[in-house]
């Protein structure tokens, strides 16, 4: 089988690039160690008698073996007040994110709205937008000033065309790629008999049927498993999976979007998603970390959902903006505790934050925070009277 290479539409629409602020991160001397201790994962026997995973250091200071102040409240991730707090920056990347009821608001507004009236959501909104998403947003601003009385779903309906020709080729691109890799197997090889199966599915895609990106993948990582030469096929696969997705792709968005079984709500739910709040566990609930307020922060689910259980020492490689955006995630929390947003039992937590970032990052991120009595020096200059909580906050101890 002859699989050619197809060029590239000119004017095809291309990513958002992140503009990330970059500053000056202190590089870890035992970066490499700690990397390694965070991957290799044992199983270990915590006080109640559950069974945990988790380094011995990390694991050990979840125990209570180290002499360190651990004041946070037992509490779930969708219990955490911080994450219910509207427009926060985000403790990863920096960018502002919703609560679930911003979302659900956004959803309200957007999803039939037309003309001016959707570009003034749209752009309402815009900050808080993430990379794929805010391209799509854009598309939707300018083809809405061209066609007023269309809302999103038939602003995609009407470019689909297009955005599938282009997405197409992107995915014809790809799949040559992988059929030229597996060439050297032999004529009508397993991996390029798939291909071409898949080069048949995408000539006659329809709304009902269509070529599927999930289903390629898993029977191509099949194939490639089954190969005894296992670099060539780690190869094909890392080839294979770049074909594009609705998560980096405004074409991949447009196309899987103006399909029939995807309504307006769904469209603008899908935009706005990926910057709803979520609790982070510093330190990751796989290797130990407990569901306690001292081991969360709040983080927008695209960089939660991206960063699992990568230990700060890697995940800042990809983010070296994040000790400016932890420091300004928490100003702002502290704002909202001191407003008396968060209840009483939040006053110790940008403390709890300070620690829990110092010993997770090794002491990269040193942040500066308010303590307790700093926090009711503010309320009373500003007349702000205590926030009264039905729960009594334990004493600050070290355990």
């Amino acid at each position: 089988m002859c699989v050619t290479k197809f060029k590239q539409t000119e004017g095809k629409m291309n990513l958002r690039g992140i503009d990330v602020q970059t500053v000056s991160v202190q590089p870890l001397e035992s970066k490499k160690e700690n990397v390694k201790q965070a991957k290799s994962v044992e199983t270990v026997q915590g006080n109640t008698g559950e069974e945990k995973k988790g380094s011995n250091a990390l694991s050990s200071y979840f125990r209570g073996g180290q002499a360190v102040n651990f004041t946070g409240f037992p509490c779930s991730k969708s219990k955490f007040n911080v994450k219910q707090e509207e427009g926060v920056p985000c403790s990863c990347c920096g960018r502002l994110m919703m609560t679930s009821k911003g979302v659900d608001n956004f959803v309200k507004k957007a999803a039939n709205a037309k003309g001016e009236y959707l570009q003034e959501v749209l752009s309402a909104n815009m900050e808080f937008f993430r990379g794929t998403e805010k391209s799509v947003v854009n598309f939707f601003m300018k083809t809405s000033q061209k066609n007023p009385d269309a809302n999103m779903k038939d602003l995609l309906v009407q470019y689909a065309p297009n955005a599938k020709v282009l997405l197409e080729e992107e995915q014809k691109n790809v799949l040559a790629e992988v059929s030229q890799k597996a060439s050297v197997l032999g004529k009508d090889n397993p991996i390029q008999q798939r291909v071409e199966r898949a080069l048949v599915d995408i000539a006659n895609s329809t709304d009902a049927k269509h070529f599927e990106r999930k289903p390629f993948l898993k029977d191509i990582a099949d194939l490639t498993g089954r190969m005894e030469d296992k670099e060539l096929g780690g190869q094909i696969l890392d080839s294979a999976v770049k074909l594009p997705m609705s998560k980096d792709s405004i074409e991949a968005f447009i196309v899987k979007y103006s399909h029939d079984n995807k309504s307006g709500q769904d469209i603008a739910r899908r935009l706005a998603q990926p910057a709803i709040a979520t609790a982070e566990h510093i330190h990751p609930d796989t290797l130990g970390g407990p569901d306690n307020t001292a081991n969360y922060m709040s983080e927008c689910a695209d960089c939660n959902n991206k960063r699992g259980h990568m230990p700060y020492s890697e995940w800042m490689e990809n983010y070296p903006n994040m000790p400016r955006s932890v420091q300004r995630n928490i100003d702002e929390v502290t704002e909202r505790i001191i407003n008396g947003n968060l209840g009483s039992r939040y006053d110790d937590y940008p403390l709890d934050l300070q620690q829990a970032i110092d010993r997770e990052t090794d002491g990269v991120i040193k942040l500066k925070v308010k303590n307790p009595e700093e926090i009711d020096k503010a309320r009373e200059e500003r007349g702000i009277p205590k926030p009264v909580d039905n729960h009594p906050h334990p004493p600050r101890v070290n355990k």
